[in-house]
C-alpha cells in the first residue's frame, strides 16, 4: 500500500517509465489485494491503467505519483502538473464513490436505523466517526464478498472523536482498529485506548478483514475523466 517503506525496483521489460501514459481508467480493489505492474508490490487498493503502444499495465498509487508518466486529453498531451491534478482528482472521486456505494449498500440491505444514521453521517462528512465505523464494520462482516475496512477513513483527530473511540467497548475498538493509520494508533495507544489483547497477534484483526483477494471477488472498475 501507499506509504510502505519497502525498497523496490522496476523490471527491465518496463523500459523507461516516461514512455507510458495514463489511460484514465482506475480500478478500486476493496479487498486491497491487487499487485502493481511496475514495482510488483502486492496489497494495493487503487490501481491506474497505463499504456505504451499495445501494452497495458496496472500500477499502484505510489508509482503513479513517483514517475513522470504521460497523459492526454482530447488528443492533446498534458503537462506534468495537469496530469498530477487529474490523477489526484480521479483518485479522490473514486475513493468517495466506492465508500459511498458500500455504505448505502449495507444500509439499504438492513432494517436498522443505526445504519441509516451511518449513511447520513458519511454523506455529510465523507468519513466515519469511531462509533459509526464500528456499526458499519459489524454489518460488513456479514457480507458474502470481503471488504477491507482500510478503504474507509475514521475520524480521530479531535478530542471528541478520541474520547468516542475510548468509550467503545473492546469488541468495537477491535473492529475499528485495523482501519486506523499508524499515526492514529500511536495516538490512541498513548491515551490508553488500544484494544485489549492487541499484543497477542499484531495482524490478527487484519487477517479477519478478507485482506487477501477473494477468488470469486472482482474489484470495482470505473472510468473517470
Amino acid at each position: 500500500m501507499t506509504g510502505s517503506w519497502l525498497r523496490y525496483s522496476l523490471d527491465a521489460a518496463i523500459g523507461r517509465p516516461q514512455d507510458w501514459s495514463f489511460s484514465w481508467v482506475l480500478m478500486d480493489d476493496v479487498t486491497i489485494g491487487s499487485t502493481c505492474g511496475f514495482c510488483g508490490q502486492s496489497r494495493q487498493r487503487i490501481s491506474y491503467e497505463i499504456m505504451r503502444d499495445a501494452d497495458r499495465l496496472w500500477i499502484c498509487q505510489r508509482c503513479a505519483g513517483r514517475y513522470c508518466l504521460g497523459g492526454k486529453r482530447d488528443g492533446a498531451a498534458l503537462d506534468q502538473a495537469t496530469i498530477g491534478g487529474q490523477v489526484h482528482g480521479l483518485t479522490a472521486r473514486l475513493n468517495q464513490r466506492t465508500c459511498q456505494g458500500i455504505v448505502h449498500m449495507v444500509a439499504a440491505g438492513a432494517d436498522d436505523q443505526a445504519l441509516l444514521e451511518v449513511a447520513l453521517y458519511f454523506d455529510r462528512n465523507l468519513q466515519l466517526s469511531p462509533l459509526h465505523a464500528a456499526r458499519l464494520f459489524r454489518a460488513i462482516e456479514a457480507l458474502k464478498e470481503p471488504i477491507d475496512r482500510r478503504v474507509f477513513e475514521v475520524q480521530t483527530r479531535s478530542q471528541a472523536h478520541q474520547c468516542e473511540f475510548g468509550e467503545l467497548d473492546n469488541a468495537a475498538r477491535s473492529m475499528v482498529w485495523p482501519a486506523l493509520t499508524r499515526q492514529q494508533k500511536c495516538r490512541l495507544v498513548s491515551l490508553g485506548f488500544a484494544p485489549k489483547g492487541l499484543g497477542r497477534s499484531k495482524d490478527v484483526s487484519q487477517r479477519k478483514l478478507g485482506r487477501l483477494a477473494h477468488p470469486r471477488h472482482h474489484p470495482q472498475i470505473h472510468t473517470l475523466t
